[in-house]
């Protein structure tokens, strides 16, 4: 069974929101252009979605450049007739719900990589490789070459199917290959929640450098599996050779070396919309709570900035403008047009946290300046079990046209929903 390698490119597939761009927020301002009316000025200029269409909603989570990604439909209502018999519990019932698109190094329930068949594709490519040599052919040795073959092994065709399914000890996530292999199944822990879902969704978050949790919400369910990335074998560098030339071929886009140097550095959460816009948050890796910074969430009096040493704000990109509440954060806000790009700091409150809205998205961490504020958001603050997880971020999506933007550190979580405003 094989798996997509997320994140190694960013050419518009479903799964991954393009994003990245350079801190110009100091550039408009020299220009002469007026915050206050970019606004109004992009919403003449709407941003042309990100990804293609299909329909459907995608959530997706990169670790350490592994990504996983479930995308599924959004009308899967709750009240439907169809799916009475599940949502109450009936053993053998079962419902297919979505699509699993991960990295081959992915482990969840009995998914696992599959070490063997691995080797036999280094080995493959040593073989090549020596046969190449023998031959007296031009061998590949830049790094650029390398990375695209890394690539290529790590790529699959088609996505498994994911089936919700009561069956008689307990709930079940089943993994169905489209080419026909084993399906695989997912042990799911289960709780029934206060509040109804109207519409099945499917969400990811991290937990640790390369582990996470898989959560799924329909109805008053909710489901959940840990998932982590394994360590795989490694393909040997190709031998330099010198005085050996290698072909190289144009490139029209940047993209995807761009997003290879933003994915070195940091991790990302995204949902695109059924209608192809996607919208991002990009965090710094390796955040930990034993960090110099951590401290500082605990000592916070009202109106205290979070600011960070060893990293960068956390970025948003959206191609939507989206509504907090009574608050919109809209696109354009760099350039008329292009999706709108934020930095996001947490403030503390008298009655509470807040998200802070910044124009300058590339700002580092110790960098703070409140005359680029956009907005200031309320935001729902809680203390959970995990009390070792590093700073990280996760997109939830809520419905086809909504979602919630979650912070967490150790135990502290902050979130805060939105919709979208066009």
């Amino acid at each position: 069974m094989g798996y997509r390698m997320l994140g190694a490119s960013d050419g518009g597939g479903a799964a991954h929101p393009r994003g990245g761009i350079g801190s110009v927020g100091r550039v408009l301002i020299a220009a002469g252009a007026v915050w206050c009316l970019t606004a109004t000025v992009a919403g003449a200029q709407t941003p042309e979605p990100s990804n293609e269409a299909d329909g459907l909603v995608h959530a997706s989570l990169t670790l350490e450049t592994q990504g996983i990604a479930v995308a599924f439909p959004p009308e899967l209502r709750a009240e439907h007739h169809a799916y009475q018999w599940l949502l109450s519990g009936t053993v053998g019932s079962r419902v297919r719900v979505g699509t699993l698109d991960a990295h081959r190094a992915l482990r969840l329930g009995a998914l696992q990589p599959d070490i063997e068949a691995i080797e036999a594709e280094i080995a493959a490519i040593v073989a090549a490789r020596q046969a190449e040599a023998e031959a007296g052919e031009a061998a590949e040795s830049d790094e650029d070459a390398e990375e695209a073959d890394e690539s290529d092994e790590e790529m699959a065709p088609a996505d498994p199917d994911l089936w919700l399914v009561r069956d008689a000890s307990g709930w079940q996530l089943e993994i169905h290959p489209t080419d026909g292999g084993d399906v695989r199944s997912v042990p799911l822990s289960h709780r029934e929640t206060a509040t109804a879902a109207p519409t099945f969704s499917a969400s990811l978050h991290a937990t640790g450098a390369e582990t996470g949790r898989l959560a799924l919400r329909w109805g008053r369910h909710d489901w959940s599996a840990d998932f982590r990335f394994e360590e795989l074998p490694e393909t040997p560098r190709q031998a330099r050779v010198s005085g050996t030339g290698t072909a190289r071929e144009a490139v029209d886009s940047n993209e995807a070396i761009a997003r290879g140097n933003l994915l070195s550095e940091r991790n990302e959460t995204a949902l695109v919309l059924p209608n192809g816009a996607g919208i991002t948050l990009v965090y710094w890796k390796s955040i930990d709570v034993e960090d110099e910074d951590y401290p500082n969430v605990a000592a916070a009096r009202d109106g205290d900035i979070i600011q960070m040493i060893r990293a960068p704000v956390l970025r948003l990109k959206s191609d939507v403008s989206l509504r907090f509440g009574k608050t919109d954060i809209p696109t354009g806000n760099l350039a008329p047009g292009f999706a709108g790009f934020y930095g996001i700091w947490l403030r503390k409150a008298d009655d509470g946290w807040r998200f802070v809205f910044n124009h300058e998205a590339d700002s580092w961490g110790t960098q703070y300046d409140s005359a680029f504020d956009v907005a200031d958001i309320a935001v729902d603050y809680t203390r959970t079990a995990g009390s070792f997880r590093p700073l990280g971020a996760t997109l939830v999506p809520t419905g086809p046209d909504g979602g919630r933007v979650v912070v967490h550190w150790g135990p502290h979580e902050w979130s805060a929903d939105f919709v979208v405003s066009e």
